[in-house]
């Protein structure tokens, strides 16, 4: 392949710098999230694997408050706020 190329292709960086992204904000919301999403869910486990009921149910109600934040960031990033959701 020769180092010489379209300079018009459409794959160029300048290219990927006028589409359309998510907000920055929106996306490092979302990876927040996820991250707290991961962090309760292994917390739910152990207290599962430690047959700690009340911390697991804790857990488990902090997990799913959580997983409705994330679906609903999800749904934003992905249909720009509308009513349409990724689950059911």
């Amino acid at each position: 392949m020769s180092s010489r190329h379209d300079r018009s292709n459409a794959f160029e960086s300048e290219a990927f710098e006028t589409r359309d992204y998510p907000e920055a904000e929106l996306m490092r919301g979302l990876q927040l999230a996820s991250d707290t999403v991961l962090r309760l869910a292994t917390q739910t486990h152990e207290a599962v694997a430690r047959g700690d009921a009340v911390s697991a149910e804790l857990a488990r109600v902090s997990l799913e408050k959580q997983l409705a934040l994330t679906t609903r960031l999800i749904d934003e990033l992905l249909f720009d706020g509308d009513d349409r959701h990724t689950t059911h």
